[in-house]
Order: structure tokens, then C-alpha cells, then sequence
């Protein structure tokens, strides 16, 4: 499947006119319902890619999905299930919230050290999730941000170096025609949201609540949230100024008043806090 997406990219690079020809269309489309559709085929006809989706992020605020090319199944979980509270985990998210500049980012390149290793990833993430993940952060009107992501399914190879730098050198522009779009969207109203930490702290509690467990303390629902994430023991320590033995003590005292053993069964509960079913 390499051959085929690498040979794909090869015919899909395009003459200079053909090219301002695509951005002339896009710019037309700009305002109008045709526009993610049409971004999606311009980006395409340079790097080939298998589905996308924008989502848009306003702080701690539930995201909004703009535009997907998921199947029904993709689309229960990348997008219905990641409402529930995945999408505070997810390192595009986070970037947002953490006030990246705008641009275009690998997720690897955004993840925290033990991402790959995380329930999120191995049990939510992987279920139909991407080989590989780009997305272009692009400003929308008041606080929101719009991540557009390009994905590559298991069946595929990952994004080669040729294929980032072509979407860097053109990144700066289609970008540019894309905030203009989104700047007029009229989902994207004003809100008022609380910290992502705070959100997550507050869904923790609630799951515990729900089943009848202890309340964590304010540095263990930290601890809680960076072990979601997919921070090492020794990652948290150096986020947290604590040793990452007084991280794996947190740990073992978590695990023990929310009755579990592992992290799947941590993620279970963060992930379906009422313990409903999508």
C-alpha cells in the first residue's frame, strides 16, 4: 500500500496553473456550504489522504464538528464518543488550549512521551483511528480554533517527509483562504468556558461520584488527568515539580480508592462516566 500512496503523491503533483486554478476555486468557495469539501480536494491533489475532519475548540468548550468524511462507524466514535470527554485528552485539543500558534502539526509531534502506550490511544484512539495524523490550526472568529485533520488509515503508510514538506510550503495560504471561511461561520458563537484541568477534574469526580467512590485530592485528579493524557511517571514528576516516585505513590493510592488495577479500567471510567452506551 506504500507504493500506491507514494506513487499516488507523484501523480498528483500539479502544473502552476493547474495549482492557482485549485486555490482560485477554493477562494471562490470561501462563506459558502462547498468550502470543507473544497479544501479537502485542493489539499488532496497534492497529498493523498483517506478521510478528515474539523473540529472546532473554544477553550475547555464541548468542540464542534464542522465537516467529516467518516463512515457511520468512524463517526460514532470519532466524533459522538469524543464529545463524551476523549476530546480532553486528545493532543490536538490540548494544543489548542494551550495556545499554539497556528500553523500545521503532526500529532506526533504534539503528543505527550508515553501517548502511544496510553488507554486513550490503545483502546479508544486505534478502534478505526489514523496510521498517521496532520492537522492545519486555523483561527476562527472570537476564541476559536479549527483543527483540520488529514488522516491515514492502518492500511496505509505513514506521511513521508516529502509529503510534510509539500503541505508546509503551502500551509501559510490555504490557511489564510481558510480563515476567512471559518471567521463567518455562525456555529462559532462567543463562550465562556472553564480551564480544560478544571473540566477534567470535574468529570473525574462526577464518574466517582456516579459509583459510589472517594473523592480525589486536587493533586491526584492532577496526577489523574496527566496519566490520561499519556504522560510517563517521569513525564508527570517534571510537569508536577515532584518525584516520580511520589508520582507512582499517587498512583497506587488512586488505583486504591477507585477500586482498579490498570489503566484501561481508569480510562473506562473517564471515558463513560454515566456508564452509557453511545
Amino acid at each position: 500500500m506504500e507504493e500506491s500512496f507514494e506513487g499516488g503523491s507523484r501523480r498528483r503533483l500539479l502544473s502552476q496553473p493547474e495549482w492557482f486554478a485549485a486555490l482560485g476555486e477554493l477562494l471562490s468557495q470561501a462563506g459558502s456550504h462547498d468550502f470543507p469539501e473544497t479544501f479537502a480536494s485542493t489539499v488532496q491533489r497534492l497529498v493523498p489522504f483517506d478521510y478528515t475532519v474539523s473540529f472546532a475548540y473554544s477553550g475547555s468548550a464541548k468542540p464542534i464538528c464542522l465537516h467529516h468524511t467518516f463512515g457511520p462507524k468512524q463517526f460514532d466514535i470519532h466524533v459522538k464518543e469524543y464529545e463524551i470527554g476523549p476530546y480532553l485528552l486528545d493532543p490536538l485539543y490540548k494544543a489548542t488550549a494551550n495556545g499554539v500558534r497556528s500553523g500545521l502539526y503532526r500529532l506526533a509531534d504534539l503528543a505527550p512521551d508515553q501517548f502511544y502506550k496510553s488507554e486513550y490511544y490503545k483502546t479508544y484512539y486505534v478502534q478505526t483511528g489514523p496510521v498517521d495524523e496532520i492537522g492545519f490550526f486555523i483561527s476562527g472568529k472570537d476564541s476559536w480554533i479549527i483543527v483540520t485533520s488529514l488522516m491515514r488509515a492502518p492500511s496505509q503508510s505513514a506521511f513521508s517527509v516529502h509529503d510534510l514538506r509539500t503541505l508546509r510550503a503551502v500551509e501559510p495560504l490555504v490557511r489564510r483562504i481558510a480563515e476567512v471561511h471559518w471567521r463567518t461561520d455562525e456555529r462559532l458563537k462567543p463562550s465562556q468556558t472553564e480551564g480544560d484541568k478544571e473540566v477534567l477534574r470535574r468529570t473525574v469526580q462526577e464518574a466517582l461520584r456516579t459509583r459510589g467512590m472517594p473523592p480525589l485530592t486536587p493533586r491526584e485528579l492532577d496526577v489523574v488527568g496527566l496519566v490520561l493524557e499519556g504522560h510517563s511517571s517521569e513525564s508527570i514528576a517534571n510537569l508536577l515539580g515532584i518525584s516520580a516516585g511520589t508520582v507512582r505513590i499517587h498512583r497506587k493510592n488512586i488505583y486504591a480508592k477507585m477500586r482498579i488495577s490498570s489503566q484501561r479500567e481508569l480510562f473506562s471510567i473517564f471515558v463513560r462516566p454515566t456508564g452509557a452506551g453511545t
